[in-house]
């Protein structure tokens, strides 16, 4: 009698774990389906998919695997392990592209911090189109660097700070904007921050 009881017990727990597992794949086939049309392989728009591929899941199904209640966030994070596994198996290309956008961006990100600037001597400045200051470097080698925003020191350029021949440390950025007189697009330095030596 108890081997009947504890079959009885024992034979729905393995039950639910089967359903638990068989709606993890469906989530796991949808979710890769809907990132693999995506243009944009982030963790974002695999979040959204996932999203999308959990609502549309029966209210028994969510019940089943736990993605009920008012705090949905909580219920993802305990289900996202068991969804990870199962969308690993089904679409392992998707991950290693998620990786090797995480890779180009953080390279990318990296080589946007490196400050570029150039150390030389105050020239002057003309307004043309916009206000260009013209610095001299110890090759005798004229730059000239754009003012188009506020940035870090101009309150020294605007309050006439600095003389001709004050040596600075001019920290800039390289743009391309569109030159009408060439009909092309040009490169500027545009200032960032301006240090007095």
């Amino acid at each position: 009698m108890k081997k009947i009881t504890l079959l009885l017990l024992v034979i729905p727990f393995f039950m639910n774990a089967q359903k638990k597992e068989e709606i993890f794949r469906k989530l796991g086939n949808t979710s890769c389906e809907c990132a693999n049309k995506s243009q944009d392989v982030s963790t974002t728009s695999l979040g959204l998919c996932i999203l999308s591929s959990l609502n549309l899941l029966t209210d028994k199904e969510r019940k089943i695997i736990g993605y009920t209640g008012d705090d949905k966030m909580a219920a993802l994070e305990k289900i996202s392990e068991s969804m990870g596994m199962e969308m690993a198996s089904i679409c392992p290309e998707l991950f290693t592209k998620l990786e090797s956008s995480k890779v180009t961006d953080t390279a990318a990100t990296e080589e946007e911090e490196v400050a570029t600037y150039e150390v030389g001597t105050f020239d002057s400045i003309v307004a043309n189109e916009f206000n260009t200051m013209f610095l001299v470097n110890e090759k005798n080698e004229k730059t000239a660097f754009i003012w188009l925003f506020s940035f870090d020191g101009d309150s020294l350029l605007i309050k006439n700070k600095i003389a001709k021949g004050d040596k600075l440390e001019v920290y800039y950025r390289e743009q391309e904007f569109f030159d009408p007189k060439t009909n092309s697009y040009k490169k500027y330095n545009e200032i960032t921050s301006v240090k007095l030596l």
